[in-house]
């Protein structure tokens, strides 16, 4: 509720404070930080049933991994409260030997769920591609500094992910080959920008990112595929510098 409310209170005062004859601001931005998957689901398909890969303690499959990115834009002419950009963005979020959850029959001839074992690593790498929306609240403004010394910002995109899963060491998929997968997600977030020299802004950033994919695992001694499906909910805080002009 209070992040709603602070949404909704820069929306309304962004028109009003950011009144300015100076020009639009062009950006573009690199940035570094780490992120955190808290939800997540990886489903396999195969012809001895459903099994559902997670963490059994923490309810949690994926391992921590750093963001890295860069992102290019600018503010309108006519509203320097609102801009877009292009932001290019990449993580890891790997999974990492834990206990097989099985619903459905199991190689044995059983069908009767429950755990079934343990899995190597997985290799998940995740590049995305996204167009944001971007509305800022210019404050602290000066002569040499129109649109403000510390601009406290949110943001919303839709990110296009090109995500590749690379089976390793695992029971389940011994022989598979690697498969990449394009898919659409969102992302929302907000930051704080403060100028630190002249053109130049330091910035924090806070983001959640929803990404899924479904690829085919070949097996290439038997050629049979396994599909797989991905489905993560990240939290990433990010930190980084921004050339503005």
């Amino acid at each position: 509720m209070t992040t709603m409310r602070f949404a909704i209170s820069l929306i309304v005062l962004c028109p009003m404070l950011a009144a300015s004859p100076a020009a639009a601001e062009w950006f573009a931005d690199a940035y570094a930080g780490y992120s955190l998957t808290v939800d997540s689901d990886v489903t396999v398909h195969s012809p001895s049933g459903l099994s559902i890969y997670r963490d059994v303690e923490h309810d949690r499959a994926i391992d921590n991994a750093y963001i890295i990115g860069a992102r290019f834009g600018r503010y309108f002419d006519f509203a320097p409260f609102l801009g877009v950009g292009v932001d290019l963005f990449k993580f890891s979020p790997t999974i990492g030997p834990q206990q097989v959850h099985i619903d459905g029959c199991v190689p044995s001839g059983t069908c009767a769920g429950g755990q079934g074992g343990t899995t190597g690593r997985i290799d998940v790498s995740t590049v995305g591609v996204s167009l944001d929306l971007m509305l800022r609240l210019p404050l602290l403004k000066t002569d040499k500094s129109p649109w403000g010394t510390l601009n406290p910002y949110i943001l919303a995109g839709v990110p296009v992910f090109i995500t590749t899963v690379t089976p390793r060491t695992t029971a389940q998929f011994r022989n598979q080959d690697a498969d990449t997968d394009v898919s659409v997600g969102y992302k929302v977030g907000g930051g704080l920008a403060f100028q630190v020299a002249p053109n130049l802004m330091l910035f924090a950033e806070y983001r959640y990112i929803h990404s899924e994919a479904s690829v085919d695992l070949r097996d290439s001694a038997t050629l049979k595929k396994k599909p797989v499906r991905l489905d993560f909910d990240t939290h990433a805080g990010i930190v980084g510098l921004s050339a503005r002009w």
